[in-house]
């Protein structure tokens, strides 16, 4: 066999496993959104194929047994909440730990790496006492700020590898031109590291979305919970209708695609940035 021939041979193999690893990541998404097409009746019989009568009867009944209208919305709020918090804060920040001198810039970059080694589990009863005594449990305001503050550690993690990178001369060009620091940030620095932040909306955003474990521990309220917390009791209550609990986790997971598929460009450019120059 020449080297040619063994080079195709091994691009061929390297597809079909590449190709084997799409279909083990897109049948069960797939599988959800068929199987929230069916009967209860064909669900059972036909479980992992394809509906013969596709119906869209059981998204009107997820919108109304899970509420999922205002869960929807309160997911949303909270999402976008918190993401309009830490993206500032997470820029603004990891911009002066990566380009200004100051005393302990080291040690307080540090104890941010430390942040996120910590389990959020291990955190929990500890916030939600502290929420607790502010007076911010059973809150939107207070879980965008608990959502906000725990993906602070990451986000300038991720922030700073960008402007690190970034040459100094450009900033010192626009100072030179008349610009202050502040101006060739917003206008110069932001700008090239739009990858960056499209990165922290999505990798945030996402954890934001689906997270249970402190909305489950703050909200308490019926008319405050969220998506995750929707699904979970709609599993308790409607433990046997998997069509309709298909749909509602279709739901649930068309905004997070539809953000993806926007943002996937700017996203893999910005993984692919942080890899390279963490």
């Amino acid at each position: 066999m020449t080297f040619k021939s063994r080079r195709i041979l091994l691009k061929a193999v390297w597809l079909l496993i590449l190709f084997a690893f799409l279909i083990i990541s897109l049948y069960p998404v797939i599988w959800m959104f068929f199987g929230s097409l069916k009967s209860p009746n064909e669900f059972y019989t036909n479980i992992w194929g394809f509906s013969s009568s596709p119906s869209f009867g059981n998204y009107a009944k997820a919108w109304v047994n899970a509420n999922i209208g205002e869960k929807l919305m309160n997911s949303i709020i909270v999402t976008v909440g918190s993401l309009a918090v830490l993206i500032p804060v997470n820029t603004f920040s990891s911009y002066a730990i990566a380009r200004l001198k100051f005393r302990g810039k080291r040690l307080i970059y540090m104890y941010l790496l430390i942040g996120i080694m910590i389990p959020t589990g291990v955190l929990g009863i500890p916030t939600f006492t502290v929420a607790l005594n502010m007076g911010l449990n059973n809150s939107r305001i207070g879980l965008i700020l608990i959502y906000a503050a725990q993906a602070i550690a990451m986000g300038i993690f991720i922030m700073r590898s960008f402007f690190i990178t970034l040459p100094k001369a450009l900033e010192e060009a626009a100072i030179v031109d008349g610009c202050t620091r502040f101006g060739s940030f917003i206008k110069i620095i932001l700008p090239l590291s739009k990858a960056g932040v499209v990165t922290q909306v999505i990798f945030n955003g996402l954890t934001i979305w689906n997270e249970y474990f402190m909305a489950n521990i703050m909200i308490t309220s019926q008319a405050l919970q969220t998506l995750p917390l929707a699904i979970a009791n709609f599993t308790g209550q409607h433990t046997t209708d998997y069509p309709v609990l298909f749909a509602v986790l279709s739901i649930a997971t068309l905004p997070v695609i539809v953000i993806y598929v926007i943002c996937q460009k700017s996203f893999i450019e910005g993984v692919s940035a942080g890899a390279v120059k963490g």
